[in-house]
């Protein structure tokens, strides 16, 4: 048994013996978030005369691999209270909110790959896919399709395997026999770690057809990297941290241009910006897709 289980096993200990208030709280974080693909629906005028269609995409984009720096995290305090080590009582400091030194490492695979099916109901489409962005996801959407324009929604879950380096105090303050208070204080970290852990995104798309070959496309989208917040905080993966935070979400916006070369080749150009409410960074990508029709 590791020094820092036994240590983990004493604070248990020490919280089940004593009467006091204890809290955990994550001090410093990094967390990678890899973002997905880009989604515009089929991006030209189907017509009534097709009950459906495969698009299968292959992309290009710059690569992405920065650090950034998230502001006004803090762990919430009634978070903390679900915590397995939180001990209820009137001592306690019911209203602090301590601050998180977290970042998200943002990257963004240069080589992408996609397959959607459309079913086209008079002029409805309902989609389905899969895209490996590096790691898979699944999606659906919904859209309609006329001669001049098409607009839709649609809804995205991954699973990919990302690292991250968490490091968390755990605080508790006990009393002892002739009434007075004493502090005890563990540190839980992992420097290296790596999970899986499901991710979703969320958006809309709207082309717009000039000619019947020829499409305008914007696709506003919310994405988050982690949409659950247990993780494991010994490198070994033998605890887990409960995180008194949200990940915040990493929205972003593409503005795009696609040809109809033939019936079954299309070829996409666009530029996609990445920002957040947390981080003041803007992130740009240029995107080059090919599409094949069948």
């Amino acid at each position: 048994m590791s020094v820092k289980t036994l240590k983990r096993l004493f604070f248990s200990f020490l919280v089940l013996l004593f009467t006091g208030c204890s809290y955990s709280y994550i001090e410093k974080g990094s967390f990678e978030a890899f973002v997905p693909e880009t989604f515009t629906g089929l991006a030209y005028p189907i017509g009534d005369d097709s009950t459906g269609v495969w698009k299968a995409n292959v992309s290009i984009r710059n690569y992405s691999d920065r650090h950034l720096q998230l502001h006004g995290m803090e762990n919430r305090y009634d978070k903390t209270q679900n915590n397995s080590f939180y001990l209820d009582c009137e001592e306690c400091p019911k209203d602090e909110n301590i601050k998180a030194d977290l970042s998200y490492h943002f990257k963004s695979f240069p080589v992408t790959g996609s397959m959607d099916y459309f079913l086209n109901v008079k002029r409805i489409l309902i989609g389905f896919g899969v895209a490996f962005s590096p790691y898979p996801s699944m999606r659906s959407s919904v859209g309609f399709n006329s001669d001049y324009f098409e607009v839709g929604g649609f809804v995205s879950f991954g699973y990919a395997n990302v690292s991250y380096s968490v490091s968390q105090v755990n605080y508790m303050e006990l009393g002892n026999m002739a009434g007075g208070n004493s502090v005890w204080v563990d540190s839980l970290y992992c420097d290296d770690c790596s999970e899986w852990k499901l991710n979703g995104n969320f958006g809309a798309y709207i082309n717009v057809f000039p000619t019947k070959k020829f499409s305008l496309s914007y696709a506003p989208s919310v994405f988050s990297p982690w949409l659950y917040s247990d993780i494991k905080c010994y490198e070994n993966g033998s605890q887990d941290c409960s995180l008194a935070f949200d990940f915040p979400y990493i929205f972003a916006q593409y503005f795009g241009a696609s040809y109809l070369f033939t019936k079954r080749i299309q070829q996409s150009l666009g530029a996609k910006v990445y920002f957040g409410n947390a981080f003041s960074e803007h992130i740009w990508n240029l995107e080059s897709k090919t599409s094949f029709l069948f």
